[in-house]
């Protein structure tokens, strides 16, 4: 054999061994297995285009809007502001490629692993196409994964079930449940507190137990100004009361118009009312009405068209008598 016949047969025998190496890893079953598993639910740039989530489960809709920028909640007529954080988190997890191994193609399953479409997520693009129509059913026997079926196809797959939870979470854990806006310490100016009648109890310990007052900036500290003139007060004590103020948190809403008018008027003749005015000279303010018997009270925030219910810690934690503030020994 001459030596370009070798050559040849060599660089022949090369091609078919790397032609041969090369199909054995495309149609390895372990490797296949691997890629089946790998699944993204929303494809890329999906989250763009999403202006509508839409949650059934239990035989109720519950409803998400992307509106001037961000998400919200309708209540009729009146729009609450959406945890944006955990909208974004829910995207993560449905359009990150991650371990969500097919588990079968039969119809005939789909009943008694509840993909039946009783518990479903919806999320709508422009013009109210879904851009995803997801079924979830139960957990499978590990109790770490949910099964999941895309709606109009019999494949099902199984997979973090932590989407179950966004699906099956109450309503409240969607709500932007703060009082106000992002603010800090160092926007504010002032604070004044006004006392009516009586610091709700449920009782009447005296019929004003606490007396109104303001705190004001005194350069880098704070001065308590009341009738009688003015002190220092402790630096650290008061930006850490503020602080409780600007991030407070309410545990429900109630945003029905006549309902919010009622309560208003029952809870209201016991308030207090907290004005935290800013350095750009615009101003909070919260009137916080009494305990009730179920140790929650109410609160209304200025520009905000609904009453947050919040519990009688954080009302104790906001209402602070003025000797509170002064040092301590």
């Amino acid at each position: 054999m001459t030596y370009k016949k070798k050559l040849i047969l060599l660089g022949s025998t090369a091609v078919l061994l790397a032609i041969v190496y090369i199909l054995t890893i495309v149609f390895d079953p372990a490797r296949t297995n691997a890629r089946n598993e790998r699944f993204t639910w929303l494809p890329a740039g999906a989250r763009d285009e999403a202006d509508r989530i839409e949650i059934y489960c239990g035989g109720e809709k519950f409803e998400m809007v992307f509106k001037n920028g961000s998400w919200v909640v309708p209540f009729g007529s009146v729009d609450v502001p959406a945890r944006q954080a955990r909208v974004d988190d829910l995207f993560r997890i449905l359009s990150t490629r991650g371990a969500f191994p097919r588990r079968g193609s039969g119809s005939g399953s789909h009943a008694e692993l509840r993909l039946d479409g009783s518990t479903r997520l919806v999320i709508r693009g422009g013009g109210g196409l879904p851009l995803l129509d997801l079924l979830i059913g139960i957990d499978d026997s590990t109790g770490k994964a949910v099964f999941l079926r895309k709606s109009g196809q019999n494949e099902f797959r199984s997979g973090d079930r932590l989407i179950s939870a966004y699906v099956n979470g109450e309503t409240n854990s969607w709500l932007n449940m703060k009082l106000f806006d992002e603010k800090s310490v160092a926007q504010v100016q002032r604070v004044q507190v006004f006392f009516r009648d009586y610091y709700g109890t449920g009782e009447e310990i005296s019929l004003v137990p606490y007396e109104d007052y303001t705190i004001t900036r005194n350069e880098e500290n704070w001065l308590l100004l009341v009738s009688g003139g003015s002190a220092d007060i402790e630096t650290a004590r008061t930006e850490n009361w503020i602080r409780a103020i600007l991030e407070a948190q309410g545990e429900e809403i109630i945003t029905e118009q006549q309902e919010r008018t009622d309560e208003v008027n029952n809870s209201f003749p016991a308030v207090a009312l907290i004005r935290v005015e800013l350095g750009d000279g615009s101003a909070l303010e919260l009137q916080i009405g009494e305990i009730t018997e179920d140790g929650r009270c109410l609160a209304l925030v200025n520009g905000k068209p609904y009453l947050f219910i919040f519990s009688q810690l954080t009302s104790v934690r906001l209402l602070r008598n003025r000797e509170f503030f002064q040092y301590t020994p």
